[in-house]
C-alpha cells in the first residue's frame, strides 16, 4: 500500500503502475541547499500547495514514486545525483502521466540549460528567480497538466469504445458470413476480385447450380457500405439459393428479390444488381442488369471486345413488380469467352489528383490485346496503380465468367440439395406453453430446431429459422416476462450486468408465460412450404402501432437482431398490444 500522506483518498492507474492522489497540488522540491528548501516551501504554502521536499535526485525519486506529486521544482548540482538524471528517471516513473518539472538553477550557460530541457525538464528559472513568474509558471503548469489528464482520459474511452466495436463487428461478421455463404465461388468457370472498405462488404457476390447443369450468378451493390449496406443483402442470397436450387427461371428469381427488397429497404435504399444464368453448355447467356456498370463479353480467340450490355433495369427494391419493366437479355456465347462484371467502385477510383478511373480507361486495357487469362489481375492491378496513395472510397468487386463448358465436366451438381427439396413435407403444426419453471429450466429452441432438422427440405433452412426463433423468443423473454431494458447493455460492462439481472429476474420468476406456435403448410403450387410461427408472452408489450415504420426505425422490442429477422421472413408483424408476434417463412 502507499504511505497516507493526507485524509484524501488515491486512486491507481493499472496501466503505468502510477498512483495519482485526489490531492492535486502536491509539489516535490528537489534542492541540496536547505535555506533554498524552505524559503520554496514557505511560498508555496502560502499560495495553497502541499510541498514535500528532498535534498538530492536519488531521494526525489524515492519520493516521487511513494507520494505521487504532481510537479516537481528541480535544482541541478546536488550530491548523490544531479538533477538532469534524476528528472529523466522520474520522468520514465511518470510513464503516460504529465508531471511538469521545471528546473531552478543557478547556471546561465545555453548549452547547460539546453540539458534541462534535454533530460525531461519542462521548463526552466535561473536563480535569482520572481515569486511572480514562478507562482504563474506552476499555475500554467498546472492547466496543462489538467489538460492533458482530460485528453488522456478522453482517448482510453475512445479506445475501449473501439475495442467493443470492434468485437461487434466480428462476432456480426460471422453471423452474416454464415448467412450469406460461400455459395459456389469456388467453380472453376468463375475468378473473382472482392476488395470491401470495411469489415462488411455494400458488394454482393453469389453463384449456385441449378439443376440443369448450369449456373446463376447474382453481383449486386447495395446503396452505401459497410454493415448497413451488408445487412439489406442478406435476404438476397436466402431468395437467390433458394429459388437457384429449384430451378426458377431468372425472371422469377428477379421478380421475388425485387418484392422483399421493395418491403423491407428503406426509402433511397435499393440494390444495383446484375443476375445471370449460363446454360450448362456455356453457350448461351441470359442477363438481368440493373443499375450497374456495363457488362463487358471479351473474345478469347480474337482478344477483343465483342459486345457491351448496358443497364437497361431499375435497380431492385425500387419500384413495385407491377411496375418493374424488366428486360432480359440473351446473348449467344462462343467456347472461352470472358464475361466481365465490376460494381461502381472500380470505375470511381479516383487518382491523388482526384480524376475518376472511368470507362475510357478499361476500355483502353481490354484494347491492348491481351490474352484472355491474364485480363482480371491486369485490370486490377491498373486500377491500384491509378489510385496510388489515394483510399479507397467504395467496395470493389470483379468477376470473371469463363464460358467454357470442359472446365464443369468434373464438377457434379449437388444432388443432395436438390433432393432435399423435392417432395412435399406433411403439414404439422407444434405448440409450447411456457410456464416460470420451464422458463428456467428448458430450451424451446434447440426442441423445435432438432424437430425442423429432421425434416427433408426443411433441414437447409434450419440456421436462418434458428436466428428468427432465438430473436423472438429472447425478446419476448426478455422484455415481455422479464421486462429487462437494452439500455443496460449501453452502460461500462452493459452485456455482463444484464445477463446478472436476466439471470436474477428468471430465478425469481413466479408468474407469466410464453405461448410458442409452429405451424407448417405445404405449398400447393410448388415445392417447398411456408412456415408460421406466433410468438406470444405475458408482458405488457409495447405501441408498435406509434412506432416509425422499420425503415426508419427499430422497434422498440429488440434492434439489429429483430431487423435481421425480419429480413430472413416473408412476412413479420406484431398484433394486440404489442405482446404477439408473427412471422412467415417461406422456402
Amino acid at each position: 500500500m502507499l504511505p497516507e500522506r493526507t485524509q484524501q483518498t488515491e486512486s491507481i492507474n493499472h496501466n503505468s503502475g502510477l498512483s495519482i492522489t485526489a490531492d492535486r497540488k502536491t509539489i516535490l522540491i528537489v534542492d541540496d541547499d536547505a535555506v533554498n528548501r524552505m524559503i520554496l516551501e514557505g511560498m508555496l504554502q502560502q499560495s495553497g500547495f502541499a510541498v514535500i521536499t528532498a535534498d538530492n535526485g536519488l531521494q526525489a525519486i524515492d519520493l516521487f514514486v511513494k507520494q505521487q506529486p504532481v510537479m516537481v521544482l528541480m535544482d541541478v548540482m546536488m550530491p548523490v545525483m544531479d538533477g538532469y538524471e534524476a528528472a529523466r528517471r522520474i520522468k520514465q516513473h511518470a510513464a503516460a502521466h504529465f508531471v511538469p518539472i521545471i528546473f531552478l538553477t543557478a547556471v546561465t550557460e545555453d548549452a547547460e540549460l539546453a540539458r534541462c530541457v534535454s533530460s525531461g525538464g519542462d521548463d526552466f528559472l535561473t536563480k535569482p528567480y520572481s515569486k511572480v513568474i514562478l507562482l504563474a509558471k506552476i499555475e500554467a503548469f498546472s492547466r496543462m497538466a489538467g489538460l492533458y489528464q482530460t485528453i488522456t482520459e478522453q482517448r482510453d474511452e475512445i479506445d475501449s469504445h473501439n475495442t467493443q466495436l470492434l468485437l461487434e463487428q466480428k462476432v456480426a461478421k460471422k453471423i452474416y458470413s454464415r448467412l450469406v455463404g460461400d455459395s459456389c465461388l469456388n467453380l472453376p468457370n468463375l475468378r473473382y476480385i472482392l476488395s470491401p472498405m470495411s469489415i462488411f462488404n455494400g458488394d454482393l457476390l453469389l453463384a449456385a447450380r441449378t439443376p440443369s447443369g448450369g449456373f446463376n450468378i447474382l453481383l449486386g451493390d447495395a446503396t452505401g457500405h459497410g454493415l448497413p449496406a451488408a445487412i439489406g443483402t442478406v435476404p438476397v442470397s436466402d431468395i437467390f439459393y433458394a429459388l437457384s436450387e429449384t430451378g426458377a427461371s431468372l425472371e422469377e428469381i428477379v421478380l421475388t428479390l425485387n418484392q422483399k427488397l421493395k418491403h423491407i429497404f428503406p426509402p433511397n435504399f435499393f440494390l444495383c444488381a446484375s443476375v445471370i444464368n449460363i446454360s450448362p453448355d456455356c453457350n448461351l447467356m441470359t442477363v438481368f442488369h440493373g443499375g450497374l456498370p456495363e457488362i463487358i463479353v471479351y473474345s478469347e480467340a480474337n482478344r477483343e471486345i465483342t459486345t457491351t450490355i448496358a443497364s437497361k433495369n431499375f435497380p431492385l427494391g425500387i419500384v413495385k413488380n407491377s411496375d418493374l419493366e424488366m428486360q432480359i437479355e440473351i446473348l449467344e456465347l462462343q467456347p472461352g469467352d470472358r464475361i466481365l462484371l465490376y460494381s461502381d467502385g472500380v470505375l470511381e477510383a479516383r487518382n491523388p489528383n482526384g480524376d475518376e478511373f472511368g470507362a475510357h480507361r478499361l476500355h483502353s486495357i481490354l484494347s491492348q490485346n491481351l490474352p484472355a487469362e491474364v485480363i482480371l489481375d491486369y485490370i486490377n492491378r491498373e486500377v491500384t496503380r491509378f489510385r496510388g496513395t489515394r483510399g479507397q472510397s467504395d467496395d470493389v468487386t470483379m468477376l470473371e465468367i469463363n464460358a467454357n463448358a470442359a472446365l464443369l465436366e468434373d464438377v457434379p451438381v449437388d444432388r443432395h440439395n436438390l433432393e432435399s427439396v423435392i417432395s412435399n413435407p406433411a403439414n404439422w403444426e407444434i405448440r409450447f406453453h411456457l410456464t416460470p419453471n420451464d422458463l428456467r429450466t428448458v430450451n424451446p429452441i434447440a426442441v423445435l430446431i432438432r424437430h425442423i432438422s429432421s425434416i427433408q427440405g426443411l433441414s437447409q433452412h434450419r440456421e436462418k429459422i434458428y436466428v428468427i426463433l432465438s430473436e423472438l423468443f429472447n425478446n419476448a423473454c426478455d422484455h415481455g416476462v422479464l421486462k429487462l431494458s437494452s439500455g443496460l447493455k449501453s452502460q461500462p460492462d452493459g452485456f455482463t450486468a444484464y445477463l446478472v439481472e436476466r439471470q436474477k429476474r428468471l430465478a425469481e420468476l413466479t408468474t407469466g408465460c410464453i405461448d410458442i406456435s409452429l405451424q407448417h403448410v405445404a405449398a400447393p403450387d410448388r415445392v417447398g412450404g411456408n412456415l408460421l410461427i406466433r410468438v406470444t408472452d405475458s408482458g405488457d408489450g409495447f405501441d408498435y402501432q406509434s412506432q416509425p415504420s422499420q425503415s426508419s426505425a427499430q422497434p422498440q422490442r429488440g434492434g439489429r437482431g429483430v431487423m435481421l429477422a425480419k429480413g430472413l421472413c416473408q412476412e413479420f408483424n406484431y398484433e394486440g398490444k404489442g405482446n404477439v408476434v408473427t412471422a412467415s417463412y417461406a422456402w
